[in-house]
């Protein structure tokens, strides 16, 4: 079945970082670019209490789906089937509805927006998606070169021992073959829970290395976890990073609001954040 690549738009120019990713993503996996819209009623706010709508809805709306034809019209010459979908509701729970219908391989959006340059991208909506989304996220940055999407060559794998940790290493694997780039497994010891951290880093490899990934295993001795993989990413041109994260937190310290936060925020690659299923 052909994979489905989800982007959540808001018409804002910042949020279009999402685009030459996704249709790289596209094109290697033999798969289509699916772009999503949350169309919102214009309302009158007094005090942080809604009034109601004033503005006429209709061309809000119909501004909103000139939008995304404009932008399936760019990327016609992609080479990528494009569809889009504007939804109605809340920001987070529409989209997160969506991908439970949709099941897309991976949804690709903006990390965050500094200031007011996108709608629905301010705040903590990427970090609230990432908890609810069914599938990879992969988030990416504002200023991200479109050119980025074509180098990518090496996914580093952040562990530290613990089961939730470890299920980010199939999604991560499935994108590293996408794009052919090649894999590193990182251990902090300063936050690893595995007191044989070579031997666990050997044995999670073994498992990648028959399905024809090239795969590394490092442990660093000493730094707190952050600071060790974004060094890490920066020493790799090409690096994208894969952390897994879970929506109550708690489990493990890479989990969103910790270690995967801190890296979404400082790093300038590109992170792609699994939240596994409760089942």
């Amino acid at each position: 079945m052909p994979a489905t690549v989800m982007v959540p738009l808001d018409g804002s120019p910042a949020a279009e970082a999402a685009l030459a990713w996704a249709v790289q993503l596209a094109k290697r996996s033999g798969g289509e670019v699916r772009l999503v819209g949350v169309h919102a009623p214009p309302a009158v706010l007094l005090d942080g209490e809604t009034l109601g709508t004033v503005i006429p809805d209709e061309p809000v709306r119909r501004k909103e789906a000139e939008y995304f034809a404009g932008v399936q019209a760019r990327l016609k010459s992609a080479g990528v089937p494009v569809a889009a979908d504007l939804l109605d509701g809340g920001v987070v729970s529409s989209l997160a509805e969506y991908a439970t219908t949709l099941r897309p391989a991976w949804v690709v959006m903006l990390s965050h927006a500094r200031g007011a340059v996108a709608r629905f991208f301010r705040g903590e909506t990427a970090s609230e998606f990432v908890r609810e989304s069914p599938c990879p996220v992969l988030l990416v940055h504002e200023a991200d070169d479109p050119a980025a999407a074509l180098a990518v060559r090496h996914v580093l794998v952040p562990l530290d021992g613990s089961p939730l940790a470890e299920r980010v290493i199939e999604p991560a694997a499935a994108f590293a073959r996408t794009f052919g780039a090649d894999v590193t497994l990182l251990v902090a010891q300063a936050d690893a829970r595995h007191p044989d951290a070579d031997g666990y880093l050997a044995r999670q490899a073994a498992v990648l290395r028959p399905r024809g990934l090239a795969v590394e295993t490092r442990v660093a001795a000493e730094g707190r976890a952050a600071d060790v993989i974004a060094a890490a990413a920066d020493a790799r041109p090409g690096t994208v990073v894969a952390l897994a994260t879970h929506g109550r937190g708690g489990l493990s310290k890479l989990v969103w609001g910790s270690v995967t936060d801190q890296v979404v925020h400082r790093t300038h690659h590109p992170v792609l954040v699994f939240k596994p299923s409760e089942n």
